[in-house]
């Protein structure tokens, strides 16, 4: 994961902020990622993708990066929306060799005409 750059910098509690460093995302177990869903559950409701939401973002962005959650809700709207594609776009990436894989399967599915 990488270091994101914030477009705007924040002080909070007297320290100021020009990048957060995400790379922790690595390194979250699963018992982890299921008690950051079931936090984001309890504060929004249920949602089909919790990872695309952005108190699952502000709550994983507090996880890895120490900083309480009340600091991610003083970011401003460009960098809250960085922030939530970037954590959201690491529990959804897929490898190349995965996309790989899937192209080569979806290309050589055999078309099927239903019309007669």
């Amino acid at each position: 994961m990488e270091i994101l750059k914030l477009k705007k910098e924040i002080t909070f509690e007297g320290t100021r902020y020009t990048e957060l460093d995400l790379s922790g995302l690595e390194e979250l177990s699963g018992e982890e990622y299921g008690s950051l869903c079931k936090q984001a559950e309890n504060l929004d409701g249920m949602d089909m993708i919790p990872e695309k939401s952005l108190t699952f973002a502000y709550l994983a962005a507090a996880k890895v990066t120490g900083l309480p959650y009340d600091f991610f809700k003083k970011l401003g709207a460009k960098d809250t929306c960085r922030l939530r594609y970037a954590v959201s776009s690491f529990f959804s990436a897929r490898t190349k060799r995965y996309q790989r894989l899937i192209a080569q399967k979806v290309c050589h599915q055999p078309f099927y005409h239903f019309a007669r």
